[in-house]
C-alpha cells in the first residue's frame, strides 16, 4: 500500500466521520491500525498535500491534533498531548517530521520547519527552524531568500564572528 492509498483510505474515513457515519469510519481506522500498525483517527485534521512516504507505519496521532498542508511525515511518529494538559500540538504548513519523532503538549510547529529523526519536541518550534535532539533544540534556520540553510548557532552569535542577518 503506497502513501497515496493510505491518504485515500484516511480521507474516506474522515469524510465518513464528518458525515455522522462513525461506525464505518471506525472500520476504516481499524483497517489502518491492523495493516500499518498506525493510529490515524478519522477526525484528525490534515491539510491538503500532506504525505506519509512510509505509510505512517507505527505512527500514533491524537484525534484533535492539527496538521497543516504540504507536510511530510515519516514513520514511527507520535503526536499528542501531555498528561494533565488539554491542548495539543498544531503543526504548520510545509513541515518535515523525521522518523520516530515525538511531539507532545500545547505547542506549535512553525511553517517550513524540519524536525530531525528521533527528536522529542516539547516546546514551540519557530517558523523556518531545523530542530533535533532530546529535548529538541534549534540547530539551524532555513534561509528562505536563497533557498539554502543559514547557520544560527549561539557560539557563532556570541563570539561575534560573522553576521547571521
Amino acid at each position: 500500500m503506497r502513501y497515496d492509498k493510505l491518504w485515500i483510505l484516511w480521507k474516506i474515513s474522515n469524510w465518513l466521520f464528518h458525515h455522522h457515519l462513525k461506525p464505518i469510519a471506525s472500520l476504516s481506522r481499524f483497517i489502518i491500525r491492523v495493516v500499518l500498525s498506525a493510529d490515524i483517527p478519522p477526525e484528525l485534521e490534515i491539510g491538503k498535500g500532506t504525505k506519509f512516504p512510509h505509510m505512517a507505519l507505527g505512527s500514533l496521532f491524537h484525534p484533535k491534533v492539527k496538521i497543516g498542508s504540504n507536510c511530510v511525515l515519516l514513520h514511527g511518529i507520535t503526536i499528542g498531548g501531555k498528561s494533565g494538559h488539554k491542548k495539543l500540538p498544531v503543526i504548520g504548513n510545509n513541515v518535515w517530521i523525521g522518523a520516530h519523532s515525538i511531539i507532545l503538549g500545547d505547542i506549535s510547529i512553525g511553517d517550513n520547519s524540519v524536525i530531525g529523526a528521533g527528536s522529542v519536541v516539547v516546546k514551540d518550534v519557530p517558523a523556518n527552524a531545523i530542530v533535533a535532539g532530546n529535548p529538541a533544540k534549534v540547530i539551524k534556520y532555513k534561509n528562505m531568500f536563497s533557498g539554502g540553510v543559514m547557520y544560527y548557532e549561539s557560539i557563532i552569535c556570541s563570539s561575534g564572528y560573522g553576521s547571521v542577518a
